[in-house]
């Protein structure tokens, strides 16, 4: 995707290819949660589009379409820091035999390959203020997980009372719900750990110049 964008870049059909991966990300979706409620019906505990990853790949969708600062910011910090874990350890059940695998890889496809675009194609290179921009959205989403989960007995954003039935990070982190506090933690340090690179490059690049 990244080659094809970057052929394309700044031209007509570049834009008509980057509003194409945006009704992808869109079809696929529509199409995961629909698959999952024709599979389990209405459950709250899992219908509902309030994970990070769901999220993520409506940030997604727009900042191909639309290729603001703001979007771009949150698939790159959202994306790679924090969506990858779904990469790392799916908590997913069946294999290549069934049609809920490849839905979770190619979702997951965008939400991760959408923080790599927008620096290969577009050309983002994250600064201080959009690293507090990424964190400062990802206090607000586990703040209201938190409370949803724990006023309703769910699991969104993994801050809830339970843990997936995969092993995760999750199960050297401790009890709930200080667990929570280190997940919150530790996904601000993997957002800037995501941003120090550029931070030393414009840097020694200022330093170089002067």
């Amino acid at each position: 995707m990244c080659v094809v964008g970057r052929r394309l870049r700044g031209s007509d059909a570049g834009r008509r290819y980057e509003f194409g991966l945006s009704a992808a990300v869109w079809a696929l979706w529509i199409s995961y949660q629909a698959y999952d409620f024709s599979q389990h019906g209405f459950d709250p505990r899992h219908t509902l589009p309030l994970q990070m990853c769901d999220f993520t790949a409506v940030f997604a969708a727009l900042a191909f379409a639309l290729q603001r600062r703001e979007l771009q910011s949150m698939v790159y910090f959202w994306g790679l820091a924090l969506g990858s874990q779904a990469v790392i350890t799916p908590d997913l059940v069946g294999g290549p035999g069934s049609l809920a695998f490849w839905w979770f890889w190619l979702y997951h496809l965008f939400v991760v390959g959408a923080g790599v675009y927008v620096v290969a194609v577009h050309g983002f290179r994250p600064n201080w203020k959009d690293l507090r921009f990424a964190i400062a959205m990802g206090v607000v989403y586990v703040a209201a997980m938190f409370t949803i989960d724990a006023m309703f007995g769910l699991n969104y954003g993994y801050v809830g009372n339970f843990t997936p039935s995969r092993p995760t990070l999750l199960d050297v982190l401790g009890p709930w719900p200080l667990r929570v506090v280190f997940m919150a933690l530790l996904g601000a340090g993997a957002m800037t750990v995501l941003w120090l690179p550029w931070r030393l490059a414009a840097t020694g690049l200022n330093a170089s110049e002067g």
